[in-house]
């Protein structure tokens, strides 16, 4: 296997020295991936712009993986070869000009909305993780679709399942780390466990009818426990990419290598899964249940799952969405990656406040400048409960509109304790300046403009106001794995503690599992900081996918 992947990669090398061949030396230096990041107000983003030598010129697209933007096509890409520089300009207004200092960076300026920003490039002629999957496989890879219930969307979706019996599925805690070692994970620290026994939609067919493509059921004898994917927030693809990272790929592997058959998918409205855009516009956290349930009724239409074992791992979001599924459907386990276990308003609350720890605020300033952040919220569901969601994007406020929360917002601050108006006073100075550059009235416009769309929007509407407790506390028929990452800035692993032992006296089948240095994307990290994520080369810390495996093993033996 070892000397076939060598050959493969050889041969991946010679094909890319062919296409650089047809290009001269000063075209060469450009192609690749160019990995930086841009200061927005007091957030930096990271884009990742790749340069490819199509139709003989220079061509570029742009990925910005906390926006969930991929594959943008850049409108064009400019070098000047006597000054060593490149401007890449884009539709919505921005561009950047940089100079090659090395052969590695670009040092130069991003422009947008009136603003200059100096950033810096680095270029990689790859852009790949150790830990992401390449092919030859050891096991099956079949591309798949499915129609939604409702008929209005398609999904697209890989299905990895083993090629025989003989597959290892039975495999032991010391397989796994041997698995990871091949994979040059380093194991974590020994976790913290507590263990208890609108209009038709015409181009797609309605449901029940589903479509099957590319698998092959020719000789299939042999029926496996399946696996489903359930991704986390925002628009995700089927790998759930995140800049070079590629996590649900990683889990694909290392779980059909275990023995499992495993299903991810495109979301809806993302990659090859599309649908009617109105119908697109109103979905919430629970609309990815049905989503779900299409996918789970369309893998009992083939003969290699064995439908009395199904399991479903759900990742951030994809944890809420796996508690909403089994009350629909019988599943034989779920697992839950950095799920949350607080409202929406809390877990947005935990994440102000670690990002406001990040900018220096101390604990005092942090604790009394949660209220406001409760209140801004508030505030938006609020006045968004008259706006009419059935659109095809959220609205901008008028002005209007903006002037009307201020007005509220600034009633509530004045009406605060004197505790809350020290800690207000610093916030309010640090925002003054970032609503004077975007051309707000005041600090409170400048709020509305940003939290008003939150109550317009279907999506953040509910995340705000759903409170998962009950379905923890409820589930009765299946068990849980809940997996939190102790260094997770977005999630609180705290609150999760607590409900764990209010499962286990609620008679719940919970397993819990927190990993102290690990993030919210299941990553060994130092600080759990969003920008590490893209940072680290790791993709999957390996403590968590064995626990994962072995208890998922474990189940399926059961059944």
């Amino acid at each position: 296997m070892k000397k076939a992947k060598s050959i493969i990669a050889l041969m991946g090398l010679l094909l890319l020295s062919a296409q650089l061949l047809s290009q001269s030396p000063d075209q060469q230096k450009w192609i690749g991936y160019w990995k930086g990041t841009v200061a927005a107000g007091q957030m930096q983003i990271g884009l990742t712009f790749h340069i490819i030598w199509e139709d003989g010129q220079l061509k570029s697209t742009l990925d910005v993986p906390m926006q969930g933007l991929k594959e943008y096509a850049v409108e064009s890409t400019v070098v000047e070869e006597k000054s060593g520089s490149l401007t890449w300009t884009l539709g919505f207004g921005a561009s950047f000009t940089g100079r090659l200092v090395d052969q590695k960076q670009l040092q130069g300026t991003w422009k947008q909305g009136g603003q200059e920003i100096p950033c810096v490039f680095y270029q990689s002629l790859f852009d790949r993780k150790p830990q992401t999957p390449i092919a030859p496989f050891p096991y099956e890879v079949k591309l798949v679709d499915f129609s939604h219930p409702s008929g209005k969307l398609k999904f697209s979706g890989t299905l990895t399942y083993p090629k025989s019996p003989e597959n290892p599925s039975d495999w032991t805690g010391e397989n796994l780390i041997m698995a990871a070692a091949k994979g040059k994970m380093a194991l974590p620290p020994k976790p913290i466990i507590s263990e208890t026994p609108i209009a038709p939609f015409p181009i797609f067919p309605a449901a029940p009818a589903l479509v099957k493509v590319n698998v092959d059921t020719a000789g299939i004898h042999h029926q496996f426990p399946v696996v489903l994917l359930l991704s986390g927030s925002g628009p995700q693809d089927r790998d759930e990419a995140l800049g070079a990272h590629k996590p649900f790929a990683v889990w694909a592997d290392a779980l059909t290598q275990s023995g499992f058959a495993v299903l991810r998918v495109d979301d809806r409205g993302v990659g090859k899964s599309v649908g009617d855009p109105k119908f697109l516009a109103n979905t919430t956290t629970e609309s990815y249940v049905s989503d779900a349930l299409a996918a789970i009724n369309y893998l009992g239409s083939l003969p290699m799952i064995d439908t009395t074992r199904v399991f479903v791992i759900g990742h951030s979001e994809g944890a809420a969405v796996a508690l909403m599924l089994s009350k629909k459907r019988h599943l034989s386990g779920i697992v839950t990656l950095a799920g949350a276990t607080s409202t929406g308003i809390e877990t947005s609350v935990y994440q102000i406040q670690n990002e406001w720890k990040n900018n220096g605020y101390d604990s005092f300033t942090r604790h009394h400048l949660a209220d406001a952040q409760r209140k801004l919220i508030s505030l938006a569901i609020e006045m968004g409960e008259s706006k009419n969601l059935d659109q095809d994007k959220t609205p901008t406020p008028t002005e209007e509109e903006k002037l009307a929360f201020a007005q509220r917002f600034s009633t509530w601050t004045k009406s605060a304790g004197k505790d809350f108006q020290k800690a207000y006073k610093v916030w309010r100075s640090d925002n003054a300046k970032i609503a004077k550059v975007y051309g707000e009235k005041s600090v409170e416009t400048f709020m509305a403009k940003n939290y008003l769309p939150l109550g317009y929007n279907a999506w953040t509407r509910y995340f705000f106001q759903y409170d998962p407790t009950p379905d923890f506390l409820n589930l009765k028929d299946c068990d849980i794995l809940m997996i939190q990452g102790g260094l997770d800035k977005q999630v609180n692993p705290i609150p999760t503690r607590k409900l764990v032992l209010a499962m286990e006296d609620a008679g719940v089948g919970v397993t819990y599992a927190e990993f102290p240095g690990v993030n919210h994307m299941m990553q060994q990290a130092t600080t759990g900081n969003l920008r590490e994520y893209f940072d680290l080369e790791e993709t999957l810390t390996a403590g968590v996918y064995i626990k994962t495996c072995s208890w998922l093993l474990d189940h399926a033996r059961l059944r």
